[in-house]
């Protein structure tokens, strides 16, 4: 019982619902909670269970009495190194930090008692300071003439649920607005940008939209020249008397005390400084484009930097200006960091504008040479085994901010053998790449002033990638040349859009060995199609494509946000564009493929979410090849897919590849899931209730459906083409529960998944839900399936 650690005068609180609600959001209304409620799964706490539990082993008098040695530790340490200041202050912060965590500890308890709740012990103040700040948060929403009550129900004599009754009444809007503002010139200014102001007639006053008003104002200002404007300046007075239900609005902007009014200044000269003083030593100066660079050894080309920089003599002083300066600067990563300061001019003679501004950038370069190495394990199907990666990063190595990137790296570990299921093979994966990033679009033609304000890129890839299996070696040589350019809604917000454009791809697939094993399997799951046996033949790919992303996310995904991607593709078009390219005995593809891709995140409040997914795709062979090359094909299954099924062995359609065994002294047709299943046509969608355990622990609850299918039926597959009017008929679905670890730096999930419905189901036996066996998450078996990742399936 929840209750059986209370006093005899204590109740425990286990809810809190508002009611009457019409307009103002019940997430916001939760936040203004003074008191949080005990949280009930069927009828138990279980979180204040943990917690009771972890204070069996809290002892506060113990912390305290290990605070205190290490207190005496510090001073004893530190009386040994006598006047050495430098050992004495890593002693106390090697000390110190151990000590906050005991600290931590002795205030909020041990692991097991932060994990938990403590008992939310009923408290009359605290509801009634909850309905104080309910009655402030609805007062700066507009609703002056709301009434808030609540009112306490008690069940079993401890259990406490209470109700909040708000009923919201008409609410305030604006009905005036006007200006006292004695500076004639920020007067005509605000005046000019009315039009984009955030304060309508008619709309509901709230406070929150008067201080993005008084925001807008501020940065309007700044942003025309006046260097010396603060946010003080600003006042709102708001009149309700005028008539029932209105407000009145009147913008006022004081002048500085000292002076009669506010100034615009423009900017002088504008330096920038591109490598570290040196004391004692002069620098050359050198001019480009109004712009004074002063360096001791210029490493840094004028013609690009000049891009980077939208502060230029003579403008208006801008923080705009400056702000994209620095973020274009810092975009650029050959600058360890980089600040832009100004110092007034004495003023001059010049009645256009006496208020002058030097503008200084000042920009730090970064090592020039930068090693990462990472090493961790691969596990996909059968037996874990390391990898591991070295890249250096060369910055500015052609004098004009370019990077450029050389990765080595590797991978061992086991998976199934394709040729024989039942085996493990130990695959060997390695491989090289060098990419040179340049911070202008390249073309043969110039084009360097090309998308300048959406930070444009040139990458320039080559790698080579091989694959050493029992059944197989295969090489891949590549070369990609990319454009990439973003765009933000507004300067200074994070990216929105992305434009990814390959205008140049081209790739040589080797296979240099295929074991006769692996070569009567391939025959044995082709039945009829060619598209597996061609696919491991060598061949010479090029194609090029053009990628847009949308993404109002950010990196946590806790925004309400949406995401979409929209990926179009056309291979081995050289021959149609005037290029014979021969590769010898290589077999070529001509093919196109569309792949859009939907998300959506839905924040509920209290740390939980819904989000769903839809992600479909076509891809087909052109001028009657027949065939995609493999890795164009599309697959279902697998950790960012439908999960219920291993990585990439769903589908196509409702056919299904079975294999006839003995069992019992009997022929059995069983499923065979060893082969992967290409598709031309993909459909999947799948919906995600995320909610928070506690602290960096997260749960997930999910539903995946989907399948591939090909464009045109083939005799030996039946069911393996798409049709319209039975493919909803064949999305296969499977549901399961996720753990995720959120370390901040990355999200290390684990889900758990199981079949509900299996469209290609042998003798009919399609809803197989029933089949699932708890125990069986942790074998390899076809109902379910334990999805390990890295970061969100999407």
């Amino acid at each position: 019982m929840p209750t059986k650690n209370l006093g005899p005068n204590e109740q425990l609180l286990v809810g809190i619902q508002p009611q009457g609600l019409e307009h103002i959001d019940p997430a916001a209304i939760e936040a203004l909670y003074q008191q949080q409620p005990n949280r009930l799964v069927l009828g138990t706490a279980p979180y204040l269970s943990l917690y009771y539990f972890g204070k069996k082993f809290y002892d506060p008098q113990k912390i305290q009495e290990r605070i205190t040695r290490l207190d005496q530790k510090i001073a004893e340490k530190v009386a040994k190194v006598g006047n050495d200041s430098t050992k004495a202050r890593k002693i106390r912060d090697r000390i110190n930090s151990r000590i906050d965590r005991l600290q931590k500890k002795k205030k909020e308890g041990n692991f097991l008692m932060q994990v938990g709740e403590p008992p939310a012990i009923y408290d009359s103040t605290l509801m009634a300071a909850t309905i104080d700040q309910v009655d402030i948060y609805l007062n700066s929403k507009g609703y002056f003439n709301h009434t808030a009550s609540y009112r306490k129900d008690v069940k079993k004599d401890k259990l406490v649920t209470v109700t909040l009754t708000i009923d919201e009444n008409a609410p305030y809007r604006y009905a005036n607005f006007s200006y006292r503002i004695p500076d004639p010139g920020v007067l005509q200014l605000i005046k000019s940008a009315e039009p984009r102001s955030l304060l309508k007639p008619g709309e509901i006053y709230d406070e929150d939209v008067l201080t993005q008003e008084r925001d807008r104002l501020y940065e309007l200002l700044k942003n025309n020249g006046y260097y010396d404007f603060a946010r003080a300046f600003i006042e709102f007075e708001v009149d309700t008397s005028y008539a029932e239900n209105t407000a009145r609005i009147t913008t006022l902007v004081k002048n500085p005390e000292t002076d009669s009014a506010h100034h615009a200044y423009s900017i002088n000269n504008v330096y920038f400084k591109t490598d570290n003083d040196r004391f004692g030593v002069g620098r050359d100066t050198l001019t480009y484009n109004n712009i004074r660079y002063i360096s001791y050894d210029l490493r840094y080309s004028p013609k690009v930097l000049d891009k980077k920089v939208d502060i230029l003599p003579g403008q208006l002083f801008s923080q705009m200006r400056t702000s994209v300066t620095q973020r274009k600067l810092a975009d650029l990563d050959v600058f360890q960091f980089n600040n832009i300061l100004y110092n007034k001019v004495k003023p001059t003679s010049d009645t256009t504008n006496p208020y002058l501004l030097d503008a200084y950038i000042n920009a730090v370069p970064s090592k020039k040479y930068q090693e990462t190495t990472e090493l961790g394990l691969n596990f996909t199907e059968r037996r874990p085994g390391p990898f591991s990666s070295i890249n250096l990063r060369i910055r500015n190595i052609f004098g004009g901010a370019e990077n450029l990137d050389i990765g080595l790296h590797g991978g061992y570990e086991g998976q199934i053998s394709l040729a024989t299921p039942n085996q493990t093979v130990m695959i060997k994966e390695y491989g090289a790449d060098i990419a040179l990033s340049i911070p202008t679009i390249l073309l043969p033609f110039g084009g360097r002033n090309l998308l300048t304000p959406y930070y444009p890129r040139t990458r320039i890839v080559a790698s080579y990638d091989k694959v050493d299996r029992q059944e197989y070696i295969r090489s891949n040589y590549q070369l990609n040349l990319d454009y990439i350019w973003q765009k933000s809604r507004r300067a200074l917000q994070p990216p929105t859009l992305q434009f990814i454009l390959s205008p140049v791809n081209l790739s040589i697939v080797q296979t240099d060995t295929i074991s006769p094993e692996f070569q009567a399997s391939l025959e044995k799951y082709s039945q009829g199609s060619r598209s597996l046996i061609k696919s491991f033949e060598s061949a010479f790919l090029t194609y090029m494509s053009f990628n847009v992303i949308y993404n109002t996310n950010d990196f946590t995904q806790t925004r309400n946000a949406r995401y979409i991607r929209t990926l179009v593709e056309a291979g081995g078009l050289t021959r149609e564009l005037g290029l014979d390219i021969k590769p010898g005995d290589l077999q070529t593809f001509q093919y196109a493929k569309f792949n859009p891709d939907y998300r959506r995140y839905i924040p509920l409040g209290g740390g939980q979410y819904f989000v769903y997914r839809v992600n479909a795709g076509v891809a087909s062979p052109l001028f009657g090849t027949g065939v995609l090359p493999y890795d164009k094909y599309f697959f279902a299954g697998g950790s960012s897919s439908v999960r219920a099924w291993q990585s990439r062995r769903l589908g196509p359609g409702s056919y299904a590849t079975e294999n006839v065994v003995y069992e019992n002294g009997q022929l059995v047709s069983k499923r065979d899931f060893a082969v992967e299943q290409p598709g031309e046509v993909l459909l999947e969608g799948s919906a995600e209730y995320r909610f928070n355990i506690f602290s960096f622990l997260n749960g997930a609850l999910f539903v995946d459906a989907g399948n591939v299918w090909w464009l045109k039926k083939e005799e030996t597959k039946p069911g393996a083409d798409f049709a319209f009017n039975r493919f909803y008929k064949e999305l296969a679905v499977g549901t399961g529960f996720g753990i995720r670890f959120d370390l901040s730096v990355v999200v290390l999930r684990f889900d758990l998944a199981t079949k509900v419905y299996d469209p290609a189901g042998i003798n009919g036996e399609k809803f197989v839900l029933d089949n699932f066996r708890f125990s069986e998450f942790f074998t390899r078996n076809n109902q379910s399936s334990l999805n390990i990742g890295i970061g969100y399936p999407f």
